[in-house]
């Protein structure tokens, strides 16, 4: 029997931005098949209900959907927009606590062969407030430290958090190894680590019995990742390490009767931060090494309490990994890319191995 198994990359559950009732539930997915592999572009039936009490609860929304995943695997539907007979604005999220089943069905029919219930947790308060005619005065904002707070928190009036000016900035990225001081006025910190990818593996030709087969290099293996919530004073150093990217491998070149020197991709560094790591994934392998083209692997030792890698060793796609979301950096979104093998064809050059990406990190403060 088939299983499908639905990872929630992105684990998002957000309310649409709506001016006013009704409002929605943004629900996003990445669908890969018993084998592991993205279902790219392909249709698929899903099903949610809304559960009332508990995971076997009230079902007290239901709706359909048939829908088209992206060249990514991802799959975004809003629920309150579903084929349904029932009324989503009639849900009173004030007799909680409430869960969402998903049920998929990947070749598009209703035949739902995987089903997953996770919990609302802060979402269905927004849709609730809406509902209660709340107008946002009744919340209170103290600025801290550094934080200057405006306004009185009505629709008319709203709440503005600004910088007072001397901090000059609760996000910090590094891309490059160095020491960094903390700064005044900082208690806690989320540090994310991101480690380098592999470089791209040489294409070449495996050889059987004095015949040769071109086989392209293997792509790099994604870094990995790790995170981890620090408890910190002013002034405390740390030394970031942050992983290069794999160097790129040579295609092989021809000489007399066959194909010679083509090379390995370079592995991919690792980053550190205090005791966390995320690590770097290996180079892609030469295409003599085999009859088929090896990829590296992914960064998999990486160590912290949260910390992640890409199934497919040599995809830009962080989705096994557990723990809480993570932030993103730059371009990388989910993780370094990895470098790309290198293609010869027979007489003729092809196209050179590319290095894989070097490494970063997020530091996020709390006071």
């Amino acid at each position: 029997m088939k299983k499908l198994l639905s990872l929630g990359l992105f684990a998002l559950l957000t309310v649409a931005a709506l001016s006013q009732s009704p409002q929605k539930l943004t629900y996003q997915a990445i669908l890969r098949n018993a084998q592991g592999n993205l279902i790219q572009n392909g249709n698929v039936g899903m099903r949610f209900k809304i559960l009332q009490g508990s995971e076997t609860g009230l079902v007290v929304y239901s709706e359909t959907f048939s829908t088209i995943t992206n060249v990514n695997g991802l799959v975004s539907v809003t629920i309150g927009t579903g084929t349904t007979s029932n009324i989503f604005d009639s849900i009173n999220w004030a007799q909680g606590p409430y869960f969402l089943q998903s049920e998929t069905d990947p070749f598009g029919g209703t035949n739902y062969s995987i089903t997953g219930v996770s919990q609302f947790m802060s979402v269905p308060y927004a849709l609730y407030s809406e509902k209660a005619n709340v107008d946002g005065s009744e919340t209170k904002i103290i600025a801290g430290p550094n934080t200057m707070v405006t306004g009185t928190g009505t629709i008319a009036n709203p709440y503005v958090i600004n910088n007072s000016g001397n901090l000059v900035s609760n996000v910090l990225t590094f891309t490059a190894s160095q020491v960094w001081t903390v700064p005044s006025n900082i208690s806690r910190i989320k540090v994310e680590l991101w480690g380098a990818s592999g470089g791209g593996g040489g294409s070449g030709a495996y050889s059987y019995s004095y015949s040769y087969n071109i086989n392209y290099g293997g792509d790099g293996g994604s870094g990995g990742f790790a995170q981890q919530l620090i408890d910190v004073t002013q002034n405390q150093q740390f030394y970031i390490l942050i992983g290069q990217g794999g160097s790129p491998g040579n295609n092989a070149y021809y000489s007399g009767n066959g194909w010679y020197g083509d090379t390995d991709g370079g592995n991919g560094g690792d980053s550190w931060f205090s005791g966390m790591k995320a690590a770097g994934g290996t180079g892609g392998k030469k295409g003599s090494l085999a009859p088929e083209t090896v990829h590296g692997m992914a960064g998999t030792d990486n160590i912290g309490p949260v910390t992640g890698h890409a199934g497919v060793s040599n995809s830009n796609i962080l989705d096994v990994w557990q723990g809480l979301e993570r932030s993103y950096f730059g371009e990388r979104i989910l993780t370094s890319k990895p470098g790309q093998g290198g293609t010869i064809l027979p007489y003729s050059s092809g196209f050179s191995p590319t290095s894989g990406e070097s490494g970063g990190a997020i530091i996020t403060f709390f006071e």
